[in-house]
């Protein structure tokens, strides 16, 4: 992934020098001269992220990473669940990585030393985690994304900043995932949480068909069968676009383009399917289901 850098290496870190001044155990004046310039970790390289669920050791979340401004002694490498956040009351310790190749630093977090940060517990399809990188100085300095944070500057691609970087849990599609499943959530409301509905495979390779799910045969008939497209290596998933899939007494139903995950290692379905019925933009609708 490459970033243009805009702003000027002085200009940068002036402006981190003032940014995270905070970090400091003591009040420093604000004049720039009196500042230190701050330290950080660069991007160079990365991967997608993806963690097998059912090989959480031998799948990694990998970043590749260079050290910028004040010298480093190591990076403390966190996590947290979901979206980043500069709450570090969320993060969870992975391991320590000293700065032992000129300021090369080779990330890698596995789904095993993630489930170890939270206490043992196994990570699961679907799930996101956010990876921290946080500097710590030859002098005993901390920088990361819970002290540089105004006005968004951890989050400007101008910086090329690797402070945080993704990792999320998924499973390969195997298919046979006809069946009975339980209906976890249907804010179509065709049917209520703990309703059986059945699934099958199909109509096409790594393709599962829900048109006995929508429409509800009791409130409405089939004009062409809804199907979930899947891709093979992640489980994720989308539906096709302005696709005409219910009749609900002459009012066709139709859905823009959904996604989400089919996973078949543990029986789950998680769609968000944007739908349009009589004229009216439904918005993103959840159908969540579990095999029995």
């Amino acid at each position: 992934m490459s970033m243009r850098r805009i702003i000027s290496s002085i200009t940068l870190l002036a402006f981190i020098a003032i940014v995270i001044s905070s970090c400091e155990k003591k009040d420093i004046p604000q004049d720039r001269s009196t500042l230190g310039t701050g330290s950080y970790v660069k991007l160079v390289s990365q991967n997608d992220g993806i963690i097998d669920a059912t090989n959480p050791g031998g799948t990694k979340t990998t970043a590749k990473v260079s050290a910028y401004g004040e010298p480093q002694e190591k990076l403390v490498i966190y996590v947290s669940k979901g979206s980043r956040t500069p709450d570090r009351t969320q993060w969870k310790k992975v391991k320590e990585i000293p700065n032992s190749n000129n300021g090369e630093y080779n990330v890698e977090v596995s789904g095993t030393e993630i489930s170890t940060a939270f206490g043992g517990a196994a990570v699961q399809p679907g799930e996101l985690y956010t990876i921290y990188n946080s500097v710590i100085t030859t002098d005993g300095k901390r920088f990361d994304f819970g002290n540089i944070e105004l006005a968004n500057v951890a989050s400007s691609p101008n910086y090329n900043f690797a402070l945080t970087f993704d990792a999320v849990v998924v499973c390969a599609f195997t298919g046979n995932m006809a069946g009975n499943y339980k209906v976890v959530r249907d804010d179509w409301v065709d049917w209520s949480p703990g309703d059986i509905v059945p699934v099958t495979d199909g109509p096409g390779v790594n393709q599962v068909n829900i048109s006995q799910v929508w429409p509800n045969p009791a409130y409405g008939d089939i004009i062409n069968p809804l199907y979930i497209i899947v891709s093979p290596a992640t489980g994720a998933s989308t539906v096709p676009n302005n696709y005409k899939w219910g009749d609900y007494g002459g009012i066709a139903a139709t859905n823009g383009t959904g996604s989400g995950f089919v996973f078949s290692c543990t029986g789950d379905i998680l769609m968000t399917i944007p739908v349009s019925y009589n004229g009216g933009n439904q918005g993103g609708l959840v159908l969540q289901l579990k095999k029995q």
